[in-house]
């Protein structure tokens, strides 16, 4: 994807972008007495309605990478929690976890885990987790460990890697005994660190 080409659909979504100023809406996730901070226009939904919003993505590629993580997170243990906004096209999802306390010392740890996860996708369905960045921040009440890719899929004719409209932002919290995850799919760079500070446990 051209430079030129990136700048003009960013700017498409500018009005969208998330800013720490914006206002938002306390979710209350029943199951674990956990309340998640999200921009309004956001609602709890069930997996049948996500599923129903998938099947409305025209772009084939990105609908397939959808239906993938669905079909992934269904194999896994843990509570979860689906939102979506129509404003943002973004979902955001939220997994409870084993508790499992971390530091900056082991933050590569986590990422590497992220990554042969991410790996483990890949095989399955040709798309890749380009890293963008990742970071820890926290203390003994807290840690926050964030990690944001850029997605690809592979081309086998041409062996060449074609640039998704998709951003993938996965956050791993613990405090309070509690784990979680939370996991953000847009079509464009957000910034969710200010309503991930907000969450209450």
């Amino acid at each position: 994807m051209s430079c030129k080409k990136e700048a003009s659909e960013q700017a498409t979504y500018e009005k969208y972008l998330i800013k720490p100023g914006d206002v938002g809406e306390f979710h209350k996730l029943e199951n674990d007495n956990i309340k998640i901070f999200l921009p309004e226009g956001f609602a709890i939904v069930s997996d049948e309605d996500m599923i129903a919003f998938r099947k409305e993505i025209k772009d084939e590629k990105v609908r397939y990478y959808y239906e993938k993580t669905f079909e992934q997170r269904k194999a896994m243990d843990g509570n979860y929690y689906n939102f979506y906004a129509n404003d943002y096209a973004t979902e955001v999802t939220v997994q409870t976890l084993p508790y499992m306390p971390f530091s900056k010392q082991n933050a590569k740890e986590l990422l590497f885990y992220l990554r042969m996860g991410n790996e483990r996708f890949q095989e399955v369905t040709g798309i890749y987790h380009n890293k963008m960045t990742s970071t820890y921040s926290g203390d003994a009440s807290l840690q926050i460990f964030k990690a944001k890719y850029r997605l690809s899929y592979f081309i086998h004719e041409s062996k060449e890697k074609e640039d998704y409209e998709v951003f993938r932002t996965v956050y791993l919290i613990t405090s309070n005994k509690k784990t979680f995850s939370v996991t953000i799919l847009s079509p464009f760079k957000d910034n969710f660190d200010p309503y991930i500070r907000k969450i209450k446990l």
